[in-house]
């Protein structure tokens, strides 16, 4: 999967998630809350990963699985 076709995909899901992607995303959410890498940018009001760039609000609903999304591979789910 490209990476145009992840940030789509997540983007989709993110606005109306079934109740695994919702839950999956919690859990990636938890994980990246403990992550020294979690930035928060004040100009977009958001946190973003500060390895790859992308807000977490919608990488935590990435369709690949969780060692391939997470570029520190911390999503082990």
């Amino acid at each position: 999967m490209n990476k145009i076709t992840e940030i789509f995909k997540a983007w989709v899901a993110a606005a109306n998630p079934t109740s695994e992607e919702q839950a999956l995303a919690e859990y990636r959410a938890n994980v990246c809350d403990s992550c020294e890498k979690k930035t928060y940018v004040s100009a977009i009001n958001s946190f973003i990963c500060g390895e790859c760039g992308c807000p977490l609000s919608k990488k935590v609903f990435s369709p690949k699985p969780g060692l391939e999304a997470c570029p520190l591979a911390k999503w082990e789910k």
